[in-house]
């Protein structure tokens, strides 16, 4: 009984991450066929652009990116052994998980054609989410 609770609520808490998939297909639905100027109006300006033969732009946009530190721990475990001569003993292990500095972004290539208008959106980096999320561009860009 426990574990079928336990197991449903794992399902619950996974349930509510996002994953990149999503974030991917919320910008796609989102914004292909608007203006890549209300995209950035809205989300930010992009880091770089690059004109395309069409007479288009390629963009590189990155947003959501915030730092956290992650302070070094001491983890001890204590499992029980048996010697040779039989005699039941626990071995303690104490091991140092040295502090993290942890970086999120979400990074888009956004191709707009000569007026402007988003073609397509393709994520192209991504970290694991600030939160519950698999996905820091989830957390910016999937609905609930």
């Amino acid at each position: 009984m426990k574990t079928t609770m336990l197991v449903a609520a794992i399902a619950v808490a996974l349930a509510g991450c996002q994953t990149t998939q999503q974030a991917a297909e919320n910008l796609r639905s989102d914004w292909v066929g608007q203006s890549a100027d209300s995209f950035f109006v809205a989300n930010g300006p992009p880091v770089t652009g690059f004109p395309r033969d069409n007479g288009g732009q390629i963009y590189t946009w990155r947003g959501g990116e915030a730092t956290s530190y992650r302070p070094g721990s001491f983890q001890t475990r204590s499992v029980p052994t048996q010697t040779l001569d039989g005699r039941r003993t626990m071995t303690t292990t104490t091991s140092y998980q040295p502090p993290r500095q942890l970086n999120y972004v979400c990074e888009a290539q956004i191709a707009a054609d000569p007026q402007g208008i988003i073609e397509s959106i393709r994520i192209s980096r991504d970290t694991g989410g600030m939160g519950l999320s698999f996905s820091r561009c989830a957390e910016l860009f999937v609905r609930d």
